[in-house]
């Protein structure tokens, strides 16, 4: 008989129990102001509430009192590995229980929703893998004949008066339930499973997003729970800092950097002054970036326990963020999380001491984080842990960066994402230097009570001269190569990485030292890039349209081909970003007919009035003048009328009712389900060249030599070996990577 049971190898059931009921009181503290923002949407009593989320921490571990999983603990702790398949999941006993006592709960205290609805034993099931109606987590444990577990009677009466003593010490009284005593997975089965009568309790809710948020935000309690028990880490749930906190680190920043300091800029006072919903507009260099974290204090004051929540177009972007953050709020305040954001801590963790839960920072846990609109946008599909990311975002104030650079399925996303999480109380800023009036409307639209702020200091202040160049890009080597040699730090910004790579065999040719700059380097060489074109020493640059989005860097003198208009500001903004410079000047060039297809699929002669109204504009425009020039090309434009906008707009709503709000959604949909719509899909792939090199790579190493392809490319020149996928390919470390046939389409991969 075995007298001590098990939660986890170090940790009896009692601690982990007790450490996850602590854990939850704590996070339902910080999450006070959201569990009565939901309620009052959803329609449920806030303490009717937290006794649905206290019986989920309690029995959600209760089916490892079985003596198949007393028995691994057992071999884990010798040291030894079991099998497990001699393992049951212990969350199909956990579910059973579960099952019962939500149902007299209900009886009890009243329904927790609108619609008798097995929400606490559907939390508890999925709290640790995917839920469909397919059940292929549990295919093993669902085989009929599959051996049924055998309950530790003793275990399960202890943890049952255990977990009454907790319900008895909020001031509950916990159910009389019974613990199954045929095989638990009957009632998966008969309610779960193919065939299971619970679509019929999902057919009675008249709004299906009350079940879906109310689930979240109890699934979303208990794994914080679950993790910070597990992991006996303490809460540490929102940033503490205020409004006077933060203004003095921007002046000690300002003071490293020497950068004059008389106080915050007038911008930057109305943002920190904003309450509610905030649409900011400002000029590169005005301390957007500051300003919005102004805001977000001010506005976390007044909610009470949120998080914040900064989002960016790029990892590159959200790389420099989160380094600023971190900063001004402290390195465990802050987290990162985007594809390749475990790639950046892997030398800080060997460096020093990093305490680090990546599984944190997916899920916004971490006070701060930064991430691209991926993830959160991921969400609405109902991938991953998406319950967790959702009750962080509805308790949280979000700043969308550079809201203008998406095409019209991110934007149309991005819209339903901002319309759903404010409706739970989540604050919104929105930011970029340049907004056409088309997405000003869609935003105001959506967020109709938000302040408008705009930075009109500068309006009457001009950057950079603008000469147009009725010539392509090709023509302006002498002029690029003089420039240089008279000192000039000078940028080139091509809109293909063919016409980028082309440029830079011409330019490496003479005694300038150029760097390349796209998309089609492998991580590790673009890291390296990065540091190098963030340095002084960098004479020359020549890149894509990444750099519109992207570094902290500071130019002389730009040579650009055409592209729309915000575009054309964005890398202006690169020139003379601290407004200190004389005779700053901008080249634009006329597009290539591969910019057409990159920017003007649909042939509506958008380049071609970019550049005549560049053409025809003032030769130093001031912010206003180019203001005024990216509305007049953009008149008449309404996104809100492009399928591809329509299309996104309607997606989240038909993801969610093909998994009846609630179930998790193991594969989507490779046309529809993603963030981001490209004509042409691409596939992170390893350059055949580095095979050898590779071999003796972890995974995570692996990662630094991946560059992205096109699949079409893949297809025709992988090489798959154990599950990794070589690519042939002409790779050089400072020009990227470049087809090893057709040529001709090297250059409509941007």
């Amino acid at each position: 008989m075995i007298r001590k049971y098990w939660a986890k190898p170090d940790q009896t059931y009692d601690e982990h129990l007790t450490a996850a009921y602590r854990a939850w009181k704590e996070t339902v503290t910080g999450k006070k102001g959201l569990i009565h923002r939901t309620g009052r949407i959803c329609g449920f009593d806030p303490d009717r509430f937290l006794q649905s989320s206290l019986l989920t921490v309690i029995l959600h571990d209760l089916g490892k009192n079985t003596l198949e999983f007393q028995r691994m603990m057992q071999i884990v702790r010798q040291g030894r590995r079991p099998n497990p398949d001699d393992n049951y999941r212990h969350e199909i006993v956990s579910y059973a229980c579960a099952l019962d006592a939500g149902f007299k709960l209900q009886k009890q205290e009243g329904s927790l929703l609108p619609v008798p609805f097995p929400i606490e034993a559907f939390t508890i099931l999925g709290h640790h893998k995917a839920i469909n109606p397919e059940m292929a987590a549990f295919s093993r444990e669902l085989t009929p004949g599959f051996t049924a577990p055998t309950i530790c009677d003793d275990g399960m009466s202890h943890a049952i008066e255990l977990a009454s003593e907790i319900f008895k010490e909020e001031g509950y009284i916990l159910p009389d339930f019974q613990c199954p005593k045929c095989d638990p997975k009957k009632s998966v089965i008969n309610l779960i499973g193919p065939g299971g009568i619970l679509f019929k309790f999902y057919e009675k809710f008249s709004d299906p997003d009350i079940l879906r948020s109310t689930y979240a935000l109890l699934k979303g309690i208990l794994h914080y729970s679950d993790w910070h028990g597990s992991a006996g880490v303490a809460i540490n749930y929102a940033l503490h800092d205020r409004v006077p906190d933060l203004t003095g680190r921007i002046e000690t920043r300002c003071a490293l950097k020497r950068i004059p300091f008389s106080g915050l800029r007038p911008f930057q006072e109305a943002c920190a002054s904003a309450r509610g919903h905030c649409i900011a507009i400002a000029p590169t260099g005005s301390g957007k970036t500051e300003a919005s974290l102004l805001w977000a204090l001010r506005n976390l004051e007044d909610i009470g326990g949120s998080k914040l929540i900064y989002l960016l177009p790029t990892m590159v972007t959200a790389n420099s963020i989160f380094h600023r953050l971190r900063e001004f709020f402290g390195e465990g305040n802050v987290g990162l999380t985007h594809s390749t954001a475990s790639l950046l801590f892997a030398d800080e963790e060997e460096d020093r001491a990093v305490v680090r839960h990546a599984l944190f920072d997916k899920t916004f846990m971490t006070p701060a984080t930064v991430a691209t609109v991926d993830q959160l946008l991921f969400a609405g599909f109902n991938t991953g842990k998406w319950p967790v990311v959702e009750s962080n975002a509805m308790n949280s104030v979000i700043i969308i960066d550079e809201i203008h650079a998406y095409d019209p399925w991110t934007l149309g996303l991005l819209i339903e994402a901002i319309r759903h999480f404010s409706k739970y109380g989540a604050r919104f800023m929105l930011m970029s230097a340049t907004l056409p009036r088309y997405i000003l409307d869609l935003l105001v639209a959506v967020l109709p009570d938000a302040s408008i702020i705009r930075d009109d200091t500068l309006l009457g202040s001009a950057r950079n001269s603008f000469l147009t160049v009725d010539t392509p890009i090709e023509k302006a080597v002498d002029d690029v190569i003089d420039a240089v040699d008279n000192g000039a730090k000078t940028l080139v910004v091509a809109n293909s990485v063919g016409e980028c790579q082309d440029l830079y065999e011409t330019f490496r040719d003479y005694d300038l030292d150029p760097v390349c700059y796209h998309s089609k380097f492998t991580l590790r060489d673009r890291a390296r890039k990065e540091k190098a074109i963030e340095s002084a020493a960098t004479r020359l640059l020549i890149a894509t349209q990444v750099v519109e989005v992207s570094l902290d860097i500071d130019f002389d003198l730009m040579f650009t081909e055409c592209a729309p208009p915000d575009a054309i500001v964005q890398r202006a903004g690169r020139v003379n970003r601290r407004r200190e410079k004389e005779n700053t000047c901008i080249s634009l060039y006329q597009p290539s007919s591969v910019s057409e297809k990159i920017y003007d699929p649909d042939q509506t002669g958008l380049l071609e009035k970019s550049f005549e109204a560049f053409r025809d504009g003032p030769s130093r425009p001031t912010e206003a003048d180019l203001i005024s020039l990216v509305e007049s090309v953009y008149t008449g434009k309404n996104i809100a009328q492009d399928d591809r906008f329509q299309e996104a707009i309607g997606q989240y709503s038909q993801s969610q009712s093909q998994r009846m709000a609630i179930f998790d959604n193991p594969q989507r949909d490779p046309h529809f389900e993603v963030t981001r719509k490209i004509d042409y899909p691409h596939v992170s792939v390893i350059p055949h060249m580095f095979r050898d090199e590779v071999r003796a790579c972890t995974p995570r190493e692996r990662r630094w030599y991946e560059v992205k392809m096109p699949a079409w490319y893949v297809k025709k020149h992988r090489m798959v070996e154990d599950e990794v996928i070589y690519c042939e390919m002409k790779y050089d470390p400072e020009i990227g990577a470049q087809f090893m046939d057709t040529p001709e389409l090297a250059y409509i991969v941007i």
